[in-house]
């Protein structure tokens, strides 16, 4: 989960110090309250990306970094799994790079 993004922010400025060449940022949940979506615009984090399980139409007008992956798809099909009681393993074994 990303909130503030105070402290990714920093860990990116490290990791570009120590000689990483892209800082890409990964969180299921994208809240990013506050200045986030501004911190992270003007930071030396290249990407991030989260999934749509929180509403951020408005952070992604402020930050051209943030992308969001459609997981809705898959939510839908563990819902229906788990209650005609279905292997969930299924979904883990059987996703493409695609989906």
């Amino acid at each position: 989960m990303i909130d503030d993004a105070e402290s990714f922010v920093a860990v990116a400025a490290l990791l570009k110090e120590k000689g990483a060449y892209k800082v890409y940022v990964m969180a299921t949940h994208g809240l990013m309250s506050m200045e986030a979506p501004r911190l992270i615009e003007n930071s030396v984090i290249d990407e991030v990306v989260v999934t749509n399980t929180v509403p951020n139409d408005l952070q992604l007008s402020q930050c051209t970094k943030i992308k969001t992956v459609d997981i809705s798809v898959l939510l839908a099909e563990a819902i229906r799994r788990i209650h005609n009681n279905e292997s969930m393993s299924y979904l883990f074994k059987n996703i493409s790079c695609e989906d």
